[in-house]
């Protein structure tokens, strides 16, 4: 695999939230994912009140989790520290440095927190072991139920520090599960796999979530009239609305980037054709209208493109046309059984998926020069991407470990890390883009 290698001599420094003290340079080489990883240390955050107890170690817990999971670092035991946050400092005149740097620590994470009423007030800091000097340096404020979405907004900017693109932690996945019993049925997490919320309790079969562009609603494929038909649920209020009931499929819906259209396949006669809806459902236009079988539309991020699969040339393939419609341009040509295109935010790629040796594997496409690269090659079938808000990274489902899972990987495909476990199946996975 290549390893995309992200050298830097100098991070240009961000401001530092609330009046924090201004941040420093960081010197050296950050290889990629799955490659060798950057040493960091996240101390839990010293507690400056009488409440919350514990905020700080989870905090700490979730920053751990998020940077594991990002390829890009080496975690530090924790149980290695040799000092306490409650008795040690966290600002860069308060820091023995030293002790962090004798655990082979080059960067270290460090801060504090109060909790007064129902209000959190937490500060984290990023810090430069070996110039011991703040890199960056940022203030939340809210409820302590938000703790977790701090730390992951936190996990995002220590990405942005030393690679110079924010992460994606601070965002949903949105995916199908039979966790808790025989009936598919929708559910929302965070991506280190904590905090499930089952959103439909509809008790049959649910598929193909897709984010709302200002991720207020989903949309899904549900056959609980007997029919697969598209609805849409408002995460606010849990009110779910019919938007297409044609007779036969209303299947693999996306909203345009703009959030005003939503391009799906439905059957007429037989066939399955892409059409674009608008938002309430009316029929604006369709897209493709032969006999083929055309599915699995994927918008280009600037809404001018869509990617589809097609069977027009005789097996199923990755087509890009027009948002327009037209004739559609074939874009994948190794393999025989080629589906399920995800267009990257960042446009310079499409993911799809492969049937090679009687098992689905992961592909990447580079749309400038049409040439693929293999992601997977694990047992079982690996299906369903969805692209992370960076475009750096990928959530899929995969039969690895035997039930159908959740599973993370980079875009290079070196880092590939189990999200979800228990019994059932997961799949279908949505990734929201950045909650702000």
């Amino acid at each position: 695999m290549t390893r995309t290698r992200l050298l830097f001599a100098i991070v240009t420094l961000l401001g530092v939230a609330r009046g924090l003290p201004a941040g420093a340079q960081v010197r050296g080489t950050i290889l990629g994912p799955g490659a060798r990883a950057y040493p960091i240390a996240v101390s839990p955050l010293k507690n400056d009140g009488t409440g919350g107890a514990d905020i700080g170690t989870r905090f700490a817990d979730v920053v751990n989790r998020d940077l594991t999971l990002s390829g890009y670092f080496k975690v530090l035991d924790r149980a290695a520290f040799i000092e306490a946050p409650e008795s040690s400092g966290n600002t860069t005149e308060s820091i023995a440095f030293e002790k962090w740097s004798v655990l082979g620590a080059m960067a270290l994470v460090k801060g504090a927190y109060a909790v007064e009423g129902d209000t959190l007030t937490l500060e984290a800091r990023l810090f430069d072991v070996y110039q011991r000097r703040q890199i960056v340096g940022k203030r939340y404020r809210g409820s302590a139920e938000e703790m977790r979405r701090m730390a992951h907004r936190f996990a995002d900017e220590i990405l942005a520090q030393f690679t110079g693109a924010r992460g994606p932690f601070d965002s949903r996945l949105a995916f199908v599960s039979t966790r808790d019993g025989r009936f598919k049925e929708l559910y929302v997490m965070s991506l280190d796999g904590q905090d499930v919320r089952q959103i439909t309790r509809n008790r049959t079969i649910t598929l193909s979530p897709a984010w709302a562009p200002d991720l207020s609603a989903l949309l899904f494929t549900s056959y609980k009239r007997g029919n697969p038909d598209l609805y849409m649920i408002d995460l606010m209020t849990a009110r779910e609305m019919l938007l297409s009931d044609r007779r036969g499929l209303n299947l693999g819906a996306k909203w345009s980037p703009d959030g005003s259209k939503i391009a799906m396949t439905v059957e007429d006669n037989g066939n399955a054709d892409i059409v674009v809806l608008d938002r309430s459902g009316k029929l604006l236009r369709r897209l493709t209208d032969n006999w083929s079988i055309d599915v699995s539309p994927s918008w280009s991020p600037d809404g001018r493109q869509i990617a589809f699969c097609s069977n027009r040339s005789g097996s199923p393939q990755i087509y890009v046309m027009s948002a327009d419609g037209g004739e559609g341009r074939r874009v994948s040509f190794s393999g025989t059984y080629n589906t399920s295109p995800a267009w990257s935010p960042t446009g310079d790629k499409i993911a799809y998926v492969s049937r090679m040796d009687g098992g689905f594997n992961l592909f990447v496409l580079d749309v400038a020069n049409g040439q693929a690269r293999q992601l997977t090659q694990a047992a079982g079938n690996n299906e369903d991407p969805t692209w992370g808000p960076d475009g750096r990274y990928m959530v899929f489902s995969s039969t690895r470990s035997g039930r159908k899972k959740l599973y993370l990987t980079d875009a290079t495909g070196a880092t590939q890390v189990q999200l979800t476990q228990g019994g059932g199946d997961d799949s279908s996975p949505a990734w929201s883009r950045w909650l702000d």
